[in-house]
């Protein structure tokens, strides 16, 4: 009588492994234009991205422009550059003395006002191409 007792007690050790394996999964990233704090629609933006010293210290130039758009992770609230603020074929190409020129599609997370930057997060990049980082001096 004791392997009826068995074949189910050994059933439940299966679903209890399994839900604990299924469970251990690692969380997707949340992507940028499903963050609850995007003000208006996303929009595609031609540009260069470059690091800067001050925060957010990743920041979007739109070509033709004189504004700068503040990149913000989507999985930090507090708005520290971490390691999801850009995605990887993006970071893994931008660093101090390097810029990435290209396509980018972003989101806004405060809307556009005169004479302040604009935060936004960053969903993606086409066309993209790095450039040595050159200082401008006033």
């Amino acid at each position: 009588m004791t392997y009826p007792k068995l074949s189910v007690l050994s059933v439940i050790s299966l679903l209890i492994a399994y839900n604990a394996i299924a469970g251990s999964r690692l969380p997707e990233a949340a992507s940028c234009r499903t963050r609850p704090d995007v003000v208006g629609r996303c929009f595609s933006v031609h540009g260069r991205l470059s690091v800067y010293n001050g925060t957010p210290s990743i920041r979007l130039w739109p070509s033709g422009s004189k504004r700068l758009l503040g990149v913000l992770d989507p999985n930090d609230v507090s708005s520290a550059p971490g390691p999801t603020v850009l995605p990887d074929d993006i970071k893994l190409k931008l660093d101090w003395n390097k810029d990435v020129v290209g396509d980018f599609f972003v989101c806004p997370l405060s809307r556009k006002q005169p004479g302040r930057m604009q935060t936004i997060c960053l969903e993606s990049g086409k066309h993209l191409t790095v450039r040595e980082h050159t200082l401008v001096s006033k």
